[in-house]
């Protein structure tokens, strides 16, 4: 077999360029802290480092939606619990003018607080998001107004029988038909939903009932708002809301009347419509605030696996780096020999 010198010299050469090869690696590994740089170093643990990238980049996703959600929510319940507010001081008013200790004249008076008490709801039920889109009008957000004049019932009476006195009028929700040119049929179905976890079954249902993946962040105003097997101090036809209640109310007292027992009993019963809703949208926030705490359990255990499989031991990378620079040293230093030698000194 012939062995030529400049054999000797492409071995040295290329030992030495192996060795610092695994040097720089072993240096780009300790500074990065990371033990895979590049699909090179370990194709399959690669492979896994961007499974698990991704899916800690969804729940990331869900944790922002989740944020979007709890926000949209907490608008409904400030809005509602508003409302709330004011109607119980509309009844507790109403309670008190039904005592014949007060006059017309003191009804009359106090007509103007409950007209107040309507700017305030009818403000409520119109409440609109940063974005400017209505919270109460089901899937018809971008609408002027959730609740518009009942252009229907004109001119319309109060519960009593009587036309309804001038500055008064009803309300109706824009799915209604009352709403007249305002009308809007959609406003009666959809509603948004956002997604705050893994999908189930990767199906979107008319609801979020059992389906933890998703929350319903907008309800219609007709179900907020109106009162459960209609308002029995209105007159047909017209929409049974709290507001168009309020309206009553207020045209009683502007002609110094005591308000019917049934204005007081709707009062009463969209209270307790409106605390129904309340809770529902309180558990609503829950279970965004439960899938959160659980995405960031799961993702916590995700980041565990990744980093056992991408983070570097810095104890053992010390101890290769040192390793790998014996062995460089080692290749320079024979390299270095093999150069001063020649075939010749064999022969001699």
């Amino acid at each position: 077999m012939r062995v030529s010198t400049s054999q000797f010299h492409d071995q040295g050469l290329g030992a030495i360029q192996h060795h610092q090869a695994q040097l720089l690696k072993v240096q780009e590994q300790m500074s990065t802290g990371k033990r895979i740089n590049g699909p090179g170093d370990d194709p399959a643990g690669m492979n896994q480092v961007h499974s698990l990238n991704m899916t800690m980049s969804k729940i990331e996703q869900y944790s922002k939606n989740g944020e979007f959600a709890k926000a949209s929510l907490v608008l409904q319940e400030t809005a509602m619990a508003d409302t709330i507010n004011s109607l119980q001081r509309a009844r507790e008013i109403g309670i008190q003018m039904m005592n014949d200790t007060f006059t017309p004249q003191n009804r009359t008076s106090t007509s103007s607080e409950i007209g107040q008490i309507i700017e305030q709801v009818r403000n409520m039920m119109n409440f609109s998001n940063s974005e400017g889109e209505k919270i109460f009008a089901g899937n018809n957000v971008d609408v002027d107004a959730a609740f518009v004049e009942d252009t229907v019932n004109v001119p319309a009476n109060n519960g009593s029988g009587e036309p309804l006195l001038a500055g008064n009028h009803f309300f109706a929700y824009i799915g209604s038909a009352n709403a007249g040119v305002h009308h809007d049929e959609n406003a009666n179905y959809g509603a948004r939903f956002v997604q705050i976890g893994f999908d189930n079954d990767n199906r979107v249902n008319a609801n979020d009932m059992g389906d933890p993946s998703r929350v319903r962040i907008t309800d219609n105003g007709d179900k907020v708002f109106n009162i459960p097997g209609g308002a029995t101090s209105l007159p047909a036809g017209v929409d049974p809301s709290i507001l168009n209640v309020l309206v009553n109310l207020k045209d009683h007292l502007d002609r110094g009347i005591a308000p019917p027992d049934d204005v007081i009993f709707d009062l009463k019963a969209g209270i307790e419509q409106l605390s129904l809703v309340r809770s529902e949208v309180g558990g609503r926030q829950n279970r965004v605030e439960a899938q959160h705490d659980a995405g960031e359990s799961f993702k916590m255990v995700l980041e565990e696996r990744r980093m056992n499989i991408e983070d570097m031991d810095i104890v053992r990378g010390v101890s290769e780096f040192t390793q790998r620079q014996t062995a460089l040293q080692m290749a320079q230093q024979i390299f270095t020999r093999v150069q001063s030698m020649s075939l010749f000194d064999y022969l001699r």
